[in-house]
């Protein structure tokens, strides 16, 4: 073995340097971003002669099939005893995508009211949030219009993105959860622009019905960690309905790394040692020499 590889492989041994530059390796996965949806129906809807109770009855969906949402949590800021009624047909406290978990509450009614009711649940750690806003009519029989809107989003992409960052299509699915058709939807989000076209209207009168689902979709390249909130809103009988909702998409940026700074205790004893085996080689040597 020469000098220069004796000297190179000690100091690898002492230095504890590897062979091979460490870099972070880009994974694909599938990140399934958490998604819940809340609608929220008054009964009645209107209070033609003055206050009175009034029962809310709340349906709450999970919107990805893949994966259950837990940790389910359903409150109104006009009716504080929300109960749970019916929905978990495994009885495992989990919302699965085939189960529609129900909820009711009473209270008084005394004048017109908005309420706005709010669901959450958890998946791979994110917190998914969803309003569902309902109006109570009091002193008439015009009942107000009710939207909904579900941020159906499935995300697709490495965790792990370039510089370049990622494309990232949003899909939302806005409902009419109350009695009477809609009309002048517009949906927007404060994040991405090119909103599409609706689809769903099954009967082509422009109006969304009740019991409709209109989809829209949007596409975005995302190259930081983004939360991204939309807003519809819907007219009828006078009165305008707007819901919204929110989504956090997290994004990593992978960037190459090297392995760990070394201690300065390591350095020294590396340049040492490859000191002491080039005196002790050099040693050898000058023996051969007088020989």
């Amino acid at each position: 073995m020469s000098l220069s590889k004796e000297l190179i492989l000690l100091t690898v041994l002492v230095l504890g340097i590897g062979t091979k530059d460490a870099y972070a390796q880009d994974s694909l996965s599938v990140l399934y971003v958490p998604l819940i949806g809340i609608t929220s129906i008054p009964n009645p809807a209107t209070l033609p002669n003055g206050p009175g109770n009034v029962t809310y009855r709340y349906a709450v969906k999970n919107f990805i099939k893949e994966v259950p949402l837990t940790d389910i949590k359903v409150s109104d800021d006009v009716c504080d005893s929300v109960k749970f009624v019916t929905g978990d047909d495994n009885r495992d406290s989990r919302l699965d995508y085939d189960e529609t978990w129900r909820y009711s509450c009473t209270t008084t009614i005394s004048q017109t009211t908005e309420s706005s009711a709010t669901a959450t649940g958890m998946a791979n750690d994110i917190t998914a949030t969803h309003k569902a806003n309902a109006t109570v009519i009091v002193g008439s029989e015009d009942p107000a219009p009710q939207v909904s809107i579900v941020n159906a989003t499935k995300v697709t992409y490495p965790l792990l993105l370039s510089a370049q960052g990622s494309e990232v299509i949003f899909t939302y699915k806005v409902n009419n959860p109350g009695v009477v058709s809609l009309s002048d939807i517009t949906v927007t989000d404060d994040k991405c622009q090119n909103m599409s076209g609706k689809l769903g209207d099954t009967n082509g009168n422009n109006l969304l019905d009740p019991h409709e689902v209109w989809i829209y979709s949007c596409t975005i390249n995302l190259k930081h960690t983004t939360i991204s909130t939309v807003t519809v809103t819907a007219k009828a009988n006078g009165l305008t309905a707007t819901s919204s909702d929110s989504i956090t998409i997290n994004v990593n940026i992978s960037q190459p790394t090297t392995s760990p700074g070394l201690p300065e205790w390591k350095i020294v004893s590396g340049i040492l040692a490859a000191f002491i085996l080039f005196i002790i080689l050099k040693q050898k040597s000058n023996i051969k020499k007088r020989k």
